[in-house]
């Protein structure tokens, strides 16, 4: 029986009235309508990227030239002589790799009103980035910036619909997050941030995603975090024909679903009549909740499950235990590297996005790597060149090439470089610290873990663990992890003179919502929270150990 679900007689068998069929009719061919008119705004891209997947490098030299007048007509292209590059090799040469730092200075005189700073396109929006690593940016957003996103979000649709064409009969769920701020503008007055994914897409895309929408986007002005959490469940009990949801961290429709268990006594007498007791007799006959009993059409489930990501994935199993699940590519705030193909080992390359080059991590002394230059098995860290003005920028990022499909890279996120601990030199990195936990807890069922600094008398890294297996087991898993620590140089040297003690054990309760609500208070928005089992900043003890 199902935890906080009421027990009663079983439901007499409802029989649609006249109205209800008409109602239902009216809807599936109203959303029949919009997908068919949504995928011919997409075969431009589609047929770009499919060209650009057999030829490449010709792709990118033809994006550059596209891009090359808006760039080169700004301040920052003027210096460095972009307005007339002939070739890939020749933008290498004229302009050096970036980083926050050098574009920030930029970033500002646009926020503060001046044009043609970055580029000659005029800035549309600034969008935050979501990343939990570091103070928040601002990105700026224009015209050609947007169209670039679709250039490859265009094709991963195409291509879902393609495999799941029952899709174009139902409705979606993209994540909608609660706002978790006052609205924001820059000191010239444009808007900061985008209020829902659908800003990504382009106008024909964007009208018809919002007319599918189950959870309208104004669920994110919510400021009450219980208040978005039931108007969010209240909508998607109603969507008895949802057919597809894309979140980012898998954690978001988890944390959903556990409090529908708790909350549903509530919510039942909200929701109308006869989808109540369809509600009911499918939650009976599973015996739980799941998304199946739930959404009979979901065809697909859209969401991080690479790297860190993955240690959630589990626990988006229990409630989603038989439909499809589709990794996410790598897309950052400032662009878009890879998107993801059904039936494709790996996300590919977004060769129609933006201009891309990849620096590998082994050092070999080469320069920066073109899209068709990669080599499997090996990590890189991407740079970008976007027409929101971003010129050979470094996403602090690691992708593995595993493979090619047709010319194009497959590449698998693994990581983050820009999150480094280094309280006495030790320079611990995130991604040297997920590896070292995927190997610590492999087997074992775990709710909650992350490793962070401590200050309190001698300095030194502490795990918190949320999981039931015995002490003894959890503190083995605290001995490998500092085992494979002592096998990074700088950390093993830190500890050989005394400046660090060895990883403490700290067993922990409700882990993950006590983690979720700290970092809201950080103001980052609840759906682009980012898997990580590693946090840079101390004190997390005060906040996990907390009653």
């Amino acid at each position: 029986m199902l935890v906080g679900h009421r027990a009663g007689p079983p439901a007499k068998r409802w029989s649609p009235s006249p109205r209800d069929a008409r109602v239902r009719a009216v809807r599936a061919a109203l959303t029949t309508a919009l997908t068919s008119a949504w995928a011919l705004s997409r075969r431009k891209a589609v047929r770009a990227f499919d060209e650009a997947s057999v030829a490449p490098r010709r792709a990118q030299e033809a994006w550059l030239s596209r891009a090359a007048p808006s760039l080169g007509g700004s301040v920052y292209g003027r210096a460095l002589g972009l307005s007339t590059l002939t070739s890939l090799d020749d933008l290498r040469r004229r302009a050096p790799p970036t980083s926050w730092d050098d574009v920030a200075p930029y970033v500002a005189r646009l926020a503060a009103g001046e044009p043609d700073v970055l580029t000659t396109d005029r800035v549309l929006v600034f969008e935050r980035t979501s990343g939990s690593t570091a103070q928040p940016k601002r990105v700026p957003y224009t015209q050609g910036l947007l169209d670039d996103f679709s250039a490859a979000t265009s094709p991963w649709l195409d291509d879902l619909f393609r495999h799941f064409p029952v899709m174009f009969r139902t409705r979606q769920y993209w994540s909608v997050s609660p706002a978790g701020r006052a609205p924001e503008t820059t000191p010239s007055g444009l808007r900061v941030g985008f209020e829902d994914d659908t800003e990504y897409f382009g106008p024909a895309t964007r009208l018809a995603m919002r007319q599918l929408m189950v959870v309208p986007a104004t669920v994110a002005k919510a400021r009450d975090l219980d208040a978005w959490r039931d108007e969010t469940l209240l909508h998607l009990l109603e969507a008895e024909d949802l057919g597809f949801i894309s979140i980012w961290n898998p954690s978001f429709l988890t944390v959903l679903l556990e409090a529908l268990v708790t909350r549903w006594p509530a919510l039942a007498p909200l929701v109308s009549a006869p989808r109540r007791r369809v509600v009911e007799r499918a939650l009976d006959r599973e015996g739980a909740v799941t998304g199946e009993a739930l959404w009979p059409s979901l065809q697909l489930l859209s969401c991080w499950t690479d790297a860190w990501a993955a240690q959630a994935v589990p626990g988006l199993r229990r409630f989603f235990p038989r439909t499809p699940v589709q990794p996410k590519g790598l897309l950052a705030t400032e662009g878009v590297v890879s998107f993801p193909l059904w039936g494709v080992p790996a996300p590919v390359a977004a060769v129609t996005s933006h201009l891309l080059e990849f620096e590998a991590l082994d050092d070999d002394g080469r320069p920066a790597r073109f899209v068709d230059e990669l080599r499997a098995g090996a990590a890189y860290s991407p740079l970008i060149t976007t027409r929101g003005g971003l010129v050979r920028y470094r996403l602090p990022d690691v992708v593995r090439c595993v493979g090619h499909w047709r010319a194009l890279p497959m590449l698998r996120f693994e990581g983050r470089l820009d999150k480094t601990a280094d309280l006495r030199g030790e320079k611990l990195s995130a991604v040297v610290v997920e590896a070292a936990l995927r190997r610590a807890l492999s087997g074992l069922d775990v709710d909650f873990v992350l490793l962070a600094p401590s200050l309190s008398n001698q300095p030194h890294y502490e795990l918190f663990l949320e999981t039931t297996a015995p002490d003894a087991v959890c503190g083995n898993v605290a001995s490998v992890v500092e085992a494979a620590l002592l096998g990074e140089y700088h950390y093993r040297y830190c500890r050989e003179l005394g400046q660090l003690g060895p990883v403490a054990l700290h067993r922990v309760t409700q882990g993950r919502a006590k983690w979720q609500a700290a970092m809201l208070a950080r103001g980052l928005k609840l759906g682009d929270l980012k898997p990580s089992a590693f946090d840079t900043t101390p004190g997390w003890a005060a906040v996990l150990q907390s009653s």
